[in-house]
């Protein structure tokens, strides 16, 4: 386990000043395009040598790094890839996307599929040894044998392989500085944050409330907002966003507290309370590297997971829940 962050070791945060061990991964779908490229370039620097070059639009318009020469460790010291390697970087910003989705490496049409074509063309006029794709997105065992094979068959290399989210953090983890530099704390969630506990209370209050045709709170209604404000000021929460939770979200929160606190919820109750105790502490981990409303939209898109499931379905309530947390000052200072 390697030492970056104050003298901790990687995946440790600090609570209440001290030093509390989560497992955490890195939500490196809210990174941008640019932000992923530069990473990979410094992961596969580590890898491959000093010698990778930066990202740029070839001919063909493709964006591509490469690397000439014998890799100092990639796969290994004993067995390192030898000659001219392309590099791709695959960025996806779909927290549940995997190597396996038809649209990245099964279609015709796929992004697999149509870079293959593209490095078949660049493979007419120069001499290629090597092709490796680092991407985001999950990658199964099997899932990593089938694409290799895939495209060493395609291209007729041996020198192939695609790295995983799952390397990809592991990375993260063991090479110096990467972490600080493109401030990946910003996105951790710890491994505790147990989603499910949430995913199942919200999905249950949709099932058992009329949510969609809740009124909008009345101006006539003279709320005061001047505590919240405060707590505004002290999250750095700012006017535009505070507007979004007031005009979108707080008509649901009667209905919220009502259903937390009906006895027969009480087990949903147990759930909101202990994934609110799971996020205090990534809060507190966060909030010194990143704003809090980034801090928020994390936890909202991390809740949302993959697209066809019921989750999914209700994500606006997600978003209105995780705003009931900031108001009911479950998440966030308040003095």
């Amino acid at each position: 386990m390697g030492y970056f962050l104050d003298g901790m070791p990687s995946g440790a945060i600090k609570y209440n000043g001290k030093s509390e061990y989560y497992m955490i991964r890195y939500a490196f779908e809210s990174l941008n395009e640019s932000e992923f490229e530069a990473l990979t370039v410094d992961i596969c620097q580590y890898l491959f040598g000093a010698g990778v070059h930066t990202f740029a639009v070839g001919r063909d318009g493709g964006r591509d790094s490469y690397f000439d020469g014998t890799a100092e460790n990639y796969p290994s010291t004993a067995s390192p890839w030898k000659g001219r390697i392309i590099i791709q970087a695959k960025h996806t910003s779909d927290i549940g996307a995997s190597c396996s989705d038809n649209n990245f490496s099964v279609n015709k049409t796929s992004v697999l599929k149509h870079e293959i074509s593209r490095i078949k063309t660049i493979m007419q006029s120069e001499h290629l040894d090597g092709y490796l794709v680092v991407t985001n997105r999950k990658l199964t065992g099997g899932a990593h044998i089938k694409i290799k094979t895939l495209i060493s068959a395609e291209l007729n290399l041996s020198q192939v392989d695609i790295v995983g989210i799952e390397d990809l953090s592991r990375y993260v983890d063991i090479i110096p500085g990467l972490i600080k530099k493109f401030r990946l704390t910003r996105f951790a969630v710890p491994d505790v944050f147990y989603e499910e506990d949430i995913r199942d209370v919200i999905v249950m209050f949709k099932s058992k409330t009329d949510w969609i045709n809740i009124p909008p709170i009345q101006e006539e209604e003279n709320l005061d907002y001047t505590d919240k404000e405060k707590k505004n000021l002290l999250n750095n929460v700012d006017e535009s966003y505070f507007d979004e939770i007031k005009e979108h979200s707080l008509k649901h929160f009667a209905g919220i507290t009502k259903f937390l606190q009906d006895p027969i919820n009480s087990q949903y109750l147990e759930n909101y309370l202990n994934t609110a105790a799971d996020l205090r502490s990534y809060v507190v981990a966060n909030q010194g590297t990143c704003s809090f409303v980034d801090i928020l939209e994390t936890i909202i898109k991390n809740i949302m997971g993959e697209s066809g499931t019921d989750i999914f379905r209700a994500r606006a309530l997600v978003r209105v829940f995780v705003h009931y947390m900031y108001w009911n000052c479950d998440l966030g200072r308040k003095e």
